[in-house]
C-alpha cells in the first residue's frame, strides 16, 4: 500500500511504500468492472481531502511555530492568527494569552527596575554588592565617587584590587565570618587642593549578607556614609570643651583661694560677711567640680572609643572594693549601708583607673538620692559573655519618661534637688563614655518610689 504523508510547509506529499500489493494497480487491472471505477473514484477522493486536511494542519503548525519563535525571542507584540482544527486553535489562543501575560509582567518587571534605578542612583550614600568571591556586582554613583572608582569598569572587578583599605577588607571579612551585619568606619587619604583641610575622608560602612530565594549565601552588600565633616565638627567640639575647661579652672582655682584667705581674715567674722563667702566658697567649688568632670569628658572622648593604653585584663573586685572606700565616708553620714555581691574572678578588660571612677560616680550617686538609713547595693557577675557591674539603691525611682536621657549631660530628673545635692550633671554621662571608650555599654533600670539599678556591661575575658 502507499500513503501520502505530508512534510510541515510543502505542498506535495511524500509516498510511503508499506507493501507490494497496490490499490492503483489492482483497480487497474479490473477493467470493465464498475464496482472497480467506484473504488478507485472513492480512493481518489479520500486521498485528495487528506491531502487538504494535512496541508491546513501543515500551515497551522508552522504559524504556530513561528509564533513561538517569535515569544522566544522577546518579540511580544504580535499575536498567533487564531486557525485550523480546534485543537490548534485552542493552542494558539493559549500561546497568545501566555504571551499577553508574559508582557505583562515584563513591563512591570522593567518598571520596578527602572524606578529601583532610580532611586539607587540618586542616593546620597553609597551601596556596595558583592558576590561571594569578593568581587563587585554593583554600585551607584556615590559609591563610586567615594571610592574613586569608574562605575563602570569596576563591574566584575575584585574588591580588594579597586579598593586598597585595610578597615573596608576586615568589614567585608567580619561579614562573611559572623555572618551577619557588621558595622566600622575607615579612612581615605586623599590629595587636598585647600592646605588648611586635610586630605582625608572617613566613611562608615554598614554591611549585610546577600541571601538568594533558598536563603544561601549570595554574597553582601555594603552602604558608605560619607561623614568626614561630623567627625571634624565633633573634634572642634572636643578640643573647644577642653580648651574652655582649661582656661576656666585657673581662676575658679584663684577665686577658691582668694574666698578661703578672705575667710580667715579678722575684719570678716561678721554674720553677714560669713554666710556670703559661703556662698561663694560653695559655688566655686560647684564650679571647680564641673570644669574637672569636663575635662575627664575631654579625655575620654579624646580616645574615639578606642583600645586605651592602659587597658589590660582586670580582677573586677579589687576595683570595686576601692570605689567603695572611696565613697564609704558619704555613705556613713548618712547611715547608709553598702552591700556587696561579687565573685572574686571576674576579668574584663579595661582601664583600672578610668572604670574606678566610672564605679565611684554610681556608688556616689545611690549615696546622693538615697534617703539615710536605707542601704546600696554593688553586684558584679557574668552575664553571655559580659561582666555586669550594677549599683541598687532605695531612693526615688526615675519616671520612665526620663530613662531615655538621663546619661546625657547635664540632663537632671529633678533640676532642684540635683542642685541642692551638689551633682554636676556630668556624672552619669562620664560613665556612659567610659564604658563605651572601652567596648562596653550601660543600662538602667527604674521603678518610681521603689529605687534604681544602673550597669555597666563590659567585655568579659
Amino acid at each position: 500500500m502507499r500513503w501520502f504523508a505530508l512534510r510541515p510547509g510543502a505542498w506535495t506529499g511524500t509516498i510511503y511504500t508499506m507493501g507490494t500489493v497496490e490499490i492503483i494497480s489492482v483497480l487497474a487491472h479490473q477493467e470493465g468492472s464498475s464496482d472497480s471505477l467506484l473504488v478507485l473514484i472513492g480512493a481518489a477522493i479520500f486521498l485528495g481531502a487528506m491531502l487538504v486536511i494535512l496541508i491546513l494542519i501543515s500551515r497551522s503548525i508552522r504559524d504556530l511555530r513561528r509564533g513561538a519563535d517569535r515569544f522566544a525571542g522577546g518579540d511580544l507584540s504580535k499575536r498567533i492568527a487564531v486557525k485550523g482544527p480546534l485543537q490548534l486553535a485552542a493552542l494558539a489562543e493559549s500561546l497568545n494569552l501566555m504571551a499577553s501575560q508574559l508582557a505583562d509582567r515584563l513591563s512591570t518587571v522593567i518598571r520596578q527596575r527602572n524606578e529601583l534605578g532610580a532611586v539607587h542612583s540618586s542616593m546620597v550614600e553609597g551601596v556596595l554588592a558583592i558576590d561571594r568571591e569578593q568581587n563587585i556586582l554593583s554600585l551607584n554613583r556615590a559609591a563610586a565617587a567615594m571610592l574613586s572608582l569608574d562605575a563602570t569598569s569596576a563591574i566584575g572587578r575584585s574588591i580588594y584590587e579597586a579598593v586598597r583599605n585595610a578597615e573596608l577588607q576586615q568589614v567585608i571579612q567580619q561579614t562573611l565570618d559572623k555572618g551577619a551585619a557588621v558595622a566600622g568606619e575607615m579612612t581615605l587619604n586623599e590629595p587636598s587642593e585647600n592646605p588648611d583641610e586635610p586630605g582625608e575622608r572617613t566613611i562608615q560602612l554598614q554591611s549585610a549578607l546577600l541571601r538568594d530565594d533558598d536563603g544561601q549565601r549570595i554574597g553582601l552588600v555594603l552602604v558608605l556614609h560619607d561623614v568626614t565633616q561630623l567627625r571634624r565638627l565633633e573634634s572642634v567640639r572636643r578640643d573647644f570643651v577642653s580648651n574652655v575647661s582649661h582656661e576656666v579652672k585657673t581662676p575658679v582655682s584663684a577665686i577658691k583661694a582668694a574666698v578661703e584667705t578672705l575667710r580667715d581674715l579678722p575684719d570678716h567674722e561678721g554674720e553677714d560677711a560669713q554666710r556670703f563667702l559661703q556662698i561663694i566658697s560653695r559655688q566655686s567649688d560647684r564650679l571647680a567640680a564641673i570644669v574637672d568632670d569636663l575635662l575627664s569628658l575631654a579625655r575620654i572622648e579624646q580616645a574615639g572609643g578606642e583600645s586605651l593604653n592602659d587597658a589590660r585584663p582586670v580582677r573586677l573586685w579589687p576595683v570595686i572594693a576601692a570605689a567603695i572606700e572611696t565613697c564609704q565616708s558619704g555613705a556613713d553620714a548618712k547611715q547608709i549601708h553598702i552591700h556587696t555581691e561579687c565573685a572574686g574572678d571576674i576579668r574584663a578588660l579595661v582601664s583600672e583607673q578610668l572604670l574606678a571612677q566610672a564605679i565611684v560616680n554610681l556608688i556616689d550617686n545611690a549615696v546622693k538620692y538615697s534617703d539615710a538609713g536605707t542601704s546600696v547595693l554593688v553586684c558584679c557577675e557574668v552575664d553571655e559573655g559580659e561582666a555586669v557591674i550594677s549599683v541598687t539603691d532605695q531612693g526615688r525611682g526615675i519616671e520612665p519618661k526620663h530613662l531615655p536621657r538621663v546619661f546625657e549631660r547635664f540632663y537632671r530628673t529633678d533640676k532642684a534637688r540635683s542642685r541642692e545635692l551638689g551633682g554636676t550633671g556630668l556624672g552619669l554621662s562620664i560613665v556612659k563614655h567610659i564604658a563605651e571608650a572601652q567596648g562596653g555599654r550601660v543600662s538602667v533600670d527604674s521603678t518610681p518610689g521603689a529605687g534604681s539599678t544602673f550597669r555597666v556591661h563590659l567585655p568579659a575575658c
